[in-house]
C-alpha cells in the first residue's frame, strides 16, 4: 500500500522513514528528555516548546504504530 503524503508532512515523512527501530527509539527518548529538562526548569506544559517538543513526539509514535501494524499484518 503506498502512502501519499501532502502539505508540511512531505518533508517530515522522507526523514523519518530511513530510520531503523532503534534510531527511532533513540530519537523518541531524546525528545522525552528534552520535555523532562524542559519541565524541571520551569516550562509551563502549555507553553509553545512543550506543544511542539510533544508533537514531534507523536509524528515518531505514530511512525511505530504503523511499523507494528505492518509487522502484525
Amino acid at each position: 500500500m503506498a502512502q501519499q503524503v501532502i502539505g508540511e508532512e512531505a518533508p517530515k515523512q522522507y526523514k523519518i522513514d530511513p530510520l531503523n527501530d532503534q534510531a527511532l527509539q533513540n530519537v523518541m527518548k531524546n525528545i522525552l528528555n528534552q520535555m523532562e529538562e524542559a519541565v524541571q526548569q520551569g516550562e509551563s506544559l502549555t507553553s509553545e516548546y512543550m506543544v511542539q517538543l510533544s508533537q514531534q513526539l507523536d509524528a515518531y509514535v505514530l511512525i511505530a504504530q504503523i511499523r507494528k501494524m505492518r509487522c502484525v499484518n
